[in-house]
């Protein structure tokens, strides 16, 4: 089985889009991660919901994880993604590097890749005609497993 027989078609956003409305598609569709898309199409990385979650809070939680125990719950339930952040933003904090694979890779290259990035989803990226890449879809960890199970001696 080929990444080009396991590609879906999946939510992406944009660099350039509000970490709110990041939120609102991951909460919305129940995803683990969203692609992220460059002007132009390309995806340039995965915006995982550990990472904004992470980005709700405060860093000085972060660095001093017994600051969590004290803090009341109506103070809790108020902690939300800063509207003014961008995508971009959060990208650039160190976040997981851009990934793709090739429609030709196997299930097993692709397992490799997620394993190794900690990501649920990779992209397919192939060429058009005119050498322009394009996106084909994604492969999420979830329809990986499933493929994978199907295979599973009984």
């Amino acid at each position: 089985m080929r990444a080009r027989d396991l590609a879906e078609p999946y939510p992406s956003i944009g660099l350039g889009d509000p970490l709110s409305a990041a939120a609102d598609l991951l909460v919305e569709q129940r995803l683990p991660a969203l692609l992220v898309l460059d002007p132009f199409g390309q995806p340039v990385g995965v915006l995982r919901a550990e990472q904004l979650i992470d980005d709700c809070l405060p860093r000085y939680f972060t660095q001093d994880p017994l600051l969590a125990r004290i803090i009341d719950e109506r103070y809790a339930d108020r902690l939300c993604v800063a509207p003014e952040r961008l995508v971009s933003d959060c990208l650039r904090l160190g976040r997981p590097k851009p990934f793709s694979v090739t429609p030709n890779c196997t299930i097993v290259e692709i397992a490799e890749l997620m394993a190794r990035t900690g990501s649920p989803v990779v992209a397919v990226m192939d060429t058009n005609p005119d050498g322009t890449p394009r996106l084909v879809g994604a492969v999420t960890a979830t329809r990986l497993l499933e493929r994978l199970r199907q295979g599973t001696p009984a």
